[in-house]
């Protein structure tokens, strides 16, 4: 089931909604989500091809899945 923004948003980090426009909406409105996420989601994984162990990070899968769900929301369809 694809989220809508707002929920999508709800989910995000505390240090972004402080202040008038969080800066995800900005990214939004100039129309560089999808390059935005698709860059963070190479970002959390590329760090977990670095660690030198067969573990992976939570919290870098659950930034990936994030991103993903932006895209999905911003420009996807459910098939």
């Amino acid at each position: 089931m694809i989220k809508t923004w707002v929920e999508l948003k709800d989910n995000g980090s505390d240090h972004y909604k402080t202040g008038g426009v969080e800066p995800i909406d900005l990214i939004y409105d100039l129309g560089l989500l999808r390059e935005f996420a698709l860059a963070s989601i190479i970002k959390y994984a590329s760090r977990n091809a670095k660690t030198g162990d067969d573990l992976v990070r939570a919290k870098d899968m659950n930034k990936i899945i994030h991103y993903a769900e932006m895209l999905k929301t911003a420009y996807g369809r459910e098939e």
